[in-house]
């Protein structure tokens, strides 16, 4: 049953509601976080049902109130997450491309491929769940990779990651991922990622992305729980 929602919030108890969400969920929310419709649209219901079982604010709310979603994650001192633009230029540079690689591991627990990042090639395939999440956040081109870096397993590579293996068997791949989720963990780890939250806290994103049945934000919030224990173990370590 979907929560009371109120009619009028303040730009302050906007500002609160985002970093309660951050709280909860082990990251500040989007748009689409907010806008339960557009969610359903696009055939994200669990994102529709979060939203629905607490508090917030609509996303009108915020805009009316700070003008963009953004400008109201940053007042909360907050890092906004990409939202969807496919031909912004910053997003076809190297060190953007690797970057989103590495978050892409991080929120669906393997590597990107071509029709991933390309949404008239998984149209081909039927595979319109790859085109829903492409457009669920600001990801590269995969002509933008080709550029680049020639092929997705060469992307990879530099993004410090097992490329996808051409042939293999079911473990292989199974390996190749568990390499890779903790190859992200090790890298928000030592890049000091300030999205990394405490062990504690994203303990709590864990428990709570579950509670509302959130695959993406309960994978997340894992790989910084290994993040966070591998600085703690870092710090640990220093103090012996």
């Amino acid at each position: 049953m979907a929560a009371a929602r109120r009619r009028q919030y303040s730009r302050e108890e906007i500002l609160e509601a985002i970093r309660t969400w951050a709280r909860c969920y082990g990251e500040s929310p989007t748009l689409m976080d907010w806008e339960p419709a557009r969610a359903r649209r696009l055939g994200h219901e669990w994102r529709a049902q979060r939203f629905e079982s607490g508090r917030w604010p609509t996303a009108r709310m915020v805009r009316w109130q700070f003008g963009t979603f953004n400008d109201a994650v940053h007042q909360a001192g907050l890092k906004p997450r990409r939202a969807p633009a496919r031909i912004r230029p910053n997003l076809s540079g190297a060190e953007a491309i690797t970057d989103a690689i590495v978050e892409w591991t991080r929120r669906y627990g393997d590597v990107p491929c071509m029709a991933d990042w390309d949404p008239v090639r998984a149209r081909r395939l039927q595979q319109e769940w790859r085109i829903a999440r492409y457009n669920d956040g600001d990801w590269p081109s995969a002509r933008s990779v080709a550029r680049r870096f020639g092929s997705f397993a060469a992307a990879v590579q530099a993004a410090g990651l097992v490329p996808r293996p051409r042939s293999s068997t079911r473990d292989q791949r199974a390996a190749a991922r568990q390499a890779n989720r903790l190859a992200v963990a090790s890298l928000r780890r030592a890049e000091g990622s300030h999205d990394v939250l405490p062990l504690a806290d994203a303990v709590r994103a864990v428990v709570a992305g579950r509670r509302v049945g959130d695959p993406i934000a309960v994978h997340a919030a894992l790989i910084d729980v290994a993040a966070a224990a591998l600085a703690d173990a870092d710090r640990a370590a220093a103090g012996l």
